[in-house]
């Protein structure tokens, strides 16, 4: 079908796409982005979102995002980390939100509270919890 475009070799080697006026089908070298892997989804072969992806929060604080850049990020606000973007990808419902407050003055910031909301369980650690965490307003040691 004109305009149609498929990916043709092992790993995705090639993007290929077809011609309606000649007939012909022109294949260019190409592969997936970091995001993506070759694999079969649904019967289609190509270049499809990596199913899952780990993100993370560290120290003064640093970020690591999915498609796995780093970030250090001194703001002193509430953040949201991660979030459900697209409903239709079959997730349930989960954000999680990190609060930063300045450090004794200095120009940093550390994270002081945790929110994980996962389909409207609240998880809730803070630092001045001392090692407990509130699931849904009630304590948990």
């Amino acid at each position: 079908q004109s305009g149609e475009r498929f990916w043709y070799g092992e790993g995705c080697q090639s993007l290929c796409i077809c011609n309606g006026t000649t007939g012909f089908v022109r294949c260019s070298p190409s592969s997936c982005s970091e995001q993506e892997t070759c694999r079969i989804v649904k019967g289609e072969y190509g270049c499809h979102l990596r199913p899952h992806a780990t993100c993370s929060a560290s120290g003064d604080p640093h970020y690591t995002s999915f498609d796995g850049q780093r970030f250090d990020f001194q703001g002193t606000c509430r953040y949201v980390l991660t979030t459900v973007c697209d409903r239709t990808q079959g997730l349930p419902y989960f954000q999680v939100i990190a609060r930063n407050e300045a450090w004794q003055g200095l120009p940093v910031s550390i994270t002081v509270e945790v929110y994980v909301n996962v389909s409207g369980h609240m998880v809730h650690i803070s630092r001045n919890m001392h090692g407990t965490a509130e699931v849904s307003k009630k304590i948990i040691e």
